[in-house]
């Protein structure tokens, strides 16, 4: 039994995964950190590649690609983080005239229904409803909002450290750590890390072109839809559009309830604000998914949701993120492993080298 390749295949990997966990138990200060670093290697590798092809060294084409991706972020983070930072503090002023605001609002709705369906409510009784659970979610989204930006500005300092050494010298590391193999498996590890390291790259690189797109695709059409807050909309939409699943509704949740905390809170602009979601996502699945991420991850529906659930609740914005690339990594890992060592076995090379022999005068 202990020489049966599904055996040794499932020992082997929950031997990687309980170290994986250990690891991330231990870094888990850092998880955010290391989450970044390693979209932007994977962004960054293609190029770095490319100049160390055309004869640039190693350190001298990551300084060159680090200088512009730093340069071009700090440019940015100059000039949206003090509209932002304002923008949070209006909302969160905003939040106490959230009762008034809600009755407007649903004194149009009501207007609407009766007109035009024949269903009436009674709004300050729904508006009065609804506030508890509107204040709530506020307060979640705001505190949510605190952290993430909290920890973009601790990874500041971390991130172009940790990211300029994955690109000089990963390469080096993963060579040494593959010499600690041992020569029967040293082929069948190479062949792990291809399959893996390459599926992972094309899902790295593509949900930063996901979340770049529906980042700029919600701004515009929320500055062009006169939308308060457009820029900070924008970024909670595209980062929110990256958790599976749960990530199509929750990107309507925002723009909703800044079009309650807005000056003149009306029908027509919460509506305005989901058909700008409504196209971002939609130019999201008929050209983004398909043609950027194409079928990398290929993961049955409920296991990503009740994966992406228990990571949420243990580890946060950081496990919602990084739930789908571990789990499509864990199962071209797993099936891999097996493979290699049902067909580097024994029994395996002495079947293959029967059917060659029984075949040997069919060919001659």
């Amino acid at each position: 039994m202990l020489s049966h390749p599904l055996l040794q295949a499932s020992v082997i990997f929950s031997v990687l995964v309980t170290a994986l966990a250990l690891t991330a138990s231990l870094f888990y200060p850092l998880l955010f950190t290391l989450l970044v670093a390693t979209l932007l290697y994977a962004a960054m590798f293609p190029t770095t590649s490319y100049l160390i092809r055309r004869g640039v060294s190693p350190t001298q084409a990551v300084v060159m690609v680090m200088t512009v991706i730093v340069t071009f972020v700090l440019l940015m983070g100059a000039l949206l983080y003090p509209l932002i930072a304002a923008q949070l503090d209006q909302l969160s002023t905003r939040t106490g005239s959230i009762d008034v605001r809600l009755t407007r609002l649903l004194l149009q709705v009501n207007t609407f229904t009766t007109g035009y369906l024949d269903i009436s409510f009674n709004p300050a009784e729904t508006a009065a409803q609804l506030v508890n659970s509107v204040t709530h979610s506020l307060d979640t989204m705001q505190a949510t909002v605190t952290s993430y930006f909290d920890d973009v500005a601790f990874s500041l300092f971390l991130v172009p450290l940790i990211t300029f050494f994955l690109l000089r010298d990963f390469r080096s590391l993963r060579n040494q750590a593959m010499q600690l193999l041992p020569n029967r498996y040293f082929e069948l590890g190479w062949m792990i890390y291809n399959a893996t390291s390459s599926q992972l790259h094309a899902y790295l690189r593509g949900i930063t072109i996901q979340m770049v797109c529906i980042t700029l695709i919600c701004t515009a059409g929320f500055w062009l839809a006169g939308i308060d807050f457009a820029p900070l909309l924008g970024i909670l939409t595209g980062l929110l559009n990256l958790i599976p699943i749960f990530g199509i509704a929750l990107a309507k949740i925002p723009p909703v309830l800044v079009v309650l905390l807005s000056d003149k809170p009306d029908l027509t602009s919460m509506i305005l604000a989901l058909a700008v979601v409504f196209a971002a996502q939609l130019v999201d699945t008929a050209y983004i998914l398909p043609r950027v991420i194409a079928k990398s991850a290929n993961l049955h529906p409920v296991t990503v949701m009740l994966s992406v659930s228990l990571a949420g609740y243990y580890f946060g914005f950081t496990g919602l993120i990084a739930t789908v690339p571990l789990l499509f990594s864990g199962k071209v890992i797993f099936s891999e492993l097996f493979s290699g060592l049902r067909d580097f076995s024994p029994t395996h090379q002495q079947h293959v080298v029967a059917r060659l022999k029984q075949s040997m005068p069919h060919m001659l």
